[in-house]
């Protein structure tokens, strides 16, 4: 403690990036459009450009990067000279880098480093470490992972905050949880908020959220949307610090693609047009704000009798006005997927009593739910680390556990839903 004793805070600007998966594909439209592709292709990298060149613009004096930098193991040495690359353009504006490593980029999954420019710390993964920058009256703590699967609370190994200095920590955490995301390094919100520090930055959840204001606990969220789940803008956050206290937090565009979902209900529409029309109007609606972004959207529509059985009866036609309606609204607006469900007044929205009482006994059946239990272990390992953390999280992790109750439930939802969804 005794080396921080003269620390005096001074004014700065920092970045505040995290989950940024370089060279991670942008998985659904991009392997079905060759132009949306070619847009996607080097989107992540494009994403990291942007944080350097904002943090450049912004005079920040240091960048934090709280976990997956990386996206898992190198396909090639070029993910990481690339890396290099940038950190170099901001040390040779006498910008700072620290990072901290996490679940795709654990030791344990990326087990290559390149050696990093002069101003860039790397915090171990033994134990927390603690930086202190004296010029800004700056001290950092971070600890990376050793292994993906970290399930510690690596929190309460954290030192404490130094005196008379501004103290930020950085973690890769779910905290106590957040959907779609595993419970890795997991803490307590409470923990944070007593432990002293003036701001936390932290990684792993991919939306911008502002878990606390005092103190700061903050996602940035992840730096390029990859996927359909992935919506909206996503970037960086700016904080500036000014006589010891945060002023300004600030979320800044870093994404070169964004994804959006829609959804209209169009039970009551009289005719085609109609339906059509309101389709319009919903993807207007949901593009409006983050339409200077290549967008691809995936559109529900809800529909019923006549005008339903029309949908489901041609939906490559369907599917076409849909992409016609999408191309008048924008030229970088995609249609990622077209769903048709039964809006609320279909006469196919209610299972026959028969097949109704078959679900039912199948739902109680010891036999049915080791035999789905059974077909689903082999596909545990095989799917992508991506899909692991997304929708199908809660269920992976029932197989995992042999929960066949909960898997059971799930299919017979899907099932039951299908169905339905079938029409008469």
């Amino acid at each position: 403690m005794d080396a921080w004793k003269n620390i005096m805070t001074s004014d700065f600007t920092f970045v505040h990036a995290a989950d940024i998966h370089l060279d991670s594909s942008l998985s659904g439209l991009a392997s079905r459009d060759e132009e949306f592709s070619a847009l996607a292709r080097g989107a992540t990298r494009r994403a990291f450009i942007n944080i350097v060149d904002l943090a450049i613009r912004e005079g920040a004096a240091i960048v934090l990067i709280s976990g997956d930098l990386y996206d898992g193991k190198w396909k090639d040495q070029s993910t990481g000279q690339f890396a290099v690359a940038q950190l170099a353009r901001l040390s040779r504006a006498g910008i700072r880098t620290c990072i901290v490593f996490g679940n795709h980029d654990a030791e344990s999954r990326v087990s290559r480093h390149l050696a990093l420019p002069s101003l860039v710390h790397r915090f171990d993964n033994r134990k927390c470490e603690t930086l202190a920058l004296e010029d800004l009256g700056l001290v950092i703590h971070g600890r990376s992972y050793k292994d993906a699967a970290t399930t510690d609370d690596l929190a309460a190994t954290y030192n404490p905050p130094a005196p008379d200095a501004f103290n930020i920590a950085m973690l890769h955490t779910a905290l106590d949880g957040h959907p779609g995301h595993a419970s890795y390094a997991p803490c307590t919100l409470d923990r944070l908020r007593a432990a002293g520090h003036q701001y936390w930055a932290l990684g792993h959840v991919h939306e911008r959220v502002v878990r606390s204001e005092h103190p700061h606990v903050v996602y940035p969220g992840n730096s390029q949307g990859r996927n359909i789940r992935e919506t909206g803008v996503k970037g960086a956050t700016v904080v500036r610090v000014r006589d010891g206290v945060v002023r300004a937090v600030e979320h800044h565009a870093c994404d070169e693609v964004r994804w959006a979902r829609t959804e209209f209900d169009g039970s009551n529409a009289r005719d085609m047009g109609d339906l059509l029309g309101g389709v319009s109007a919903a993807l207007a609606d949901a593009v409006k704000g983050i339409a200077d972004r290549p967008t691809a959207a995936r559109v529900t529509v809800k529909a019923s009798g006549a005008l339903r059985r029309s949908l489901l009866a041609d939906q490559e036609w369907f599917g076409g006005e849909v992409r016609g309606q999408a191309s008048m609204l924008s030229d970088g607006l995609w249609i990622e997927s077209i769903r048709v469900e039964a809006g609320v007044d279909s006469p196919g929205a209610a299972l026959l009593p028969e097949i109704a009482e078959l679900l039912a006994s199948a739902g109680g059946d010891p036999d049915c739910g080791r035999a789905l239990l059974s077909s689903v272990a082999p596909l545990l390992e095989k799917l992508p680390a991506d899909e692991q953390e997304g929708e199908l999280a809660p269920l992976l992790a029932a197989a995992r556990a042999g929960d066949t109750s909960s898997l059971l439930a799930a299919a017979l939802a899907a099932v039951e839903a299908r169905l339905v969804g079938a029409g008469d």
